[in-house]
């Protein structure tokens, strides 16, 4: 029964190195989602810098400021929709491993009821067979004592 105990550990540490490395993917494609999360945020930015740039040359009459502003507004807004579908690509992505990680989470707690359930087995089966070898060896004792009194006996009624 031990080396079924033993077989069930390495699974349940299998389950568990799996998890782990569910959880590191997980925690990298987050990551990755933020991180396009915070260049579309630079590039609002710049589009609102070029805006308000825009305006100022507007209203100084400067044309060529105001139309640099114009491209680094459409360029910003550009390279924001390819950053948004960058986004999008990696949340999806996450969102897998999101899926993966619970599965496997789910599954090395599985495995671990399994191994603490046969483990409590293993256990009340032990203590049965102790108690059932402290029973046996009580009997023989009992049984050897019982025997020695009456061939006493024996001989006493044999010397009466």
């Amino acid at each position: 029964m031990s080396t079924r105990l033993e077989t069930l550990q390495r699974s349940m540490n299998l389950y568990t190195a799996v998890e782990q490395m569910h959880s590191t993917e997980l925690q990298r494609l987050t990551t990755a989602v933020r991180e396009a999360q915070q260049a579309i945020a630079v590039e609002q930015s710049a589009a609102e810098v070029a805006r308000i740039d825009g305006r100022k040359a507007l209203t100084e009459g400067d044309r060529v400021v105001w139309m640099m502003s114009e491209t680094q507004q459409e360029t910003a807004g550009w390279r924001r929709q390819k950053l948004e579908e960058v986004r999008m690509d990696r949340q999806e992505l996450s969102d897998a491993a999101r899926e993966q990680y619970v599965a496997s989470r789910l599954k090395k707690e599985q495995m671990k009821r399994v191994f603490e359930e046969m483990e409590a087995r293993v256990q009340m089966e032990e203590g049965r067979r102790m108690q059932s070898s402290s029973d046996d060896l009580f009997l023989s004792r009992r049984r050897w004592t019982d025997a020695k009194e009456k061939t006493e006996e024996r001989e006493q009624m044999k010397a009466s």
